[in-house]
This record gives C-alpha cells, sequence and structure tokens, in this order.
C-alpha cells in the first residue's frame, strides 16, 4: 500500500502540534528540536497571568486584539511561521499561493489569533464567524478561552479549499467584495 506524502506530512504536522499542545511547548522550538535530531523540550506550566502577558501582538486592518481574555501565547510573526508550516502539505507555502494566503489574513486579521471585528463577530487569524449559530470555529481551542492560532489556521486552511479551492481564489474574491 503506497503512503500520500501529504497526508503523512499533515500527520507529522498534527503531532507535533498535539505534543506541543499537551506540553505547553513552542511549536516552532519543537519542530527546531526534531529538524535538529533533539527531543523537544516541554515549556513552563503557564498561568493565567503569564498567558496575558505573553499574548498576541495587535489587530490586523479589521481586527483588534481583545485584552480581556486570557491569551495562547503566540506572536504575529509566530503565527505566519505556523501558517506556512501548515500551508506546505496543500502545495501553499511558496510562491504565488502563499503571497496570496498571506495577503488575505495580513488584511483580515494581521495575523492576530485574537483579532475580532466587532461590526460582524469574525474571530482570529481567519477571521471566521465567531458567534451564535454562525459559529464556523469548530467547539474548542479556536475560539477561546486559548484562541489557537493552530486551531484558526487548520480551520482557514480547509475553508479555503472548500469554499475557493486555494488562496489566489480566495484572495481575488477579497479584492472584489471586501471579504472572503
Amino acid at each position: 500500500m503506497a503512503v500520500n506524502g501529504v497526508a503523512l506530512g499533515a500527520a507529522g504536522v498534527g503531532v507535533v502540534l498535539l505534543w506541543s499542545g499537551l506540553h505547553n511547548a513552542s511549536i516552532l522550538t519543537s519542530i527546531q528540536d526534531i529538524v535538529q535530531g533533539k527531543q523537544p523540550q516541554p515549556g513552563p506550566n503557564p498561568t493565567v497571568g503569564n498567558l496575558a502577558a505573553e499574548g498576541s501582538g495587535g489587530g490586523g486592518q479589521e481586527g483588534t486584539a481583545t485584552g480581556d481574555a486570557p491569551q495562547a501565547p503566540s506572536t504575529v510573526s509566530g503565527n505566519v511561521a505556523l501558517g506556512k508550516m501548515l500551508a506546505a502539505p496543500f502545495g501553499w507555502s511558496t510562491g504565488a499561493q502563499w503571497n496570496a494566503l498571506y495577503a488575505l489574513w495580513q488584511r483580515e486579521s494581521g495575523w492576530s489569533n485574537t483579532a475580532e471585528n466587532p461590526s460582524s463577530g469574525a474571530l482570529g487569524i481567519a477571521q471566521a464567524l465567531g458567534h451564535g449559530p454562525t459559529n464556523q470555529y469548530p467547539a474548542g481551542p479556536a475560539n477561546g478561552p486559548t484562541f489557537s492560532a493552530a486551531a484558526q489556521i487548520a480551520w482557514g486552511l480547509a475553508y479555503i479549499k472548500a469554499t475557493y479551492g486555494n488562496p489566489v481564489n480566495a484572495w481575488a474574491h477579497e479584492t472584489s467584495f471586501g471579504w472572503y
């Protein structure tokens, strides 16, 4: 039986994300450790106080970072790097597809996992509708209290694939209509 390389890569990424989440470790540091042949190390045991202090940077063009809820330790640059890593199995981590994905989420949220659009209620990096019966993120870490960048990006990539086929098409819709 042949193993699909994309499926194998996605499974590997999933294992790293799961391990990092369970051990409060930086995803990027865990990946760097694995690439260097080292055992990934667990992170510190966080408290709500230090989570809020380490939270994400500001919001993007439409969103603003929320300051009241505890936030997962995340940075915009870390979110971009994670986005590139998670886009790779789709073939979207380079060239026109990556440029379109980067531009799309830069415009929507500034890659902030805590961005919120007060007029629509859209949340996070992918700006999924986050309130009431139209909640697009699955229940769980994507929309609170941890605002998981990994969950938001994974949802956003699947949404783009299902709705537009690829980021170039999603970006074309965004630039034509102001939303995707």
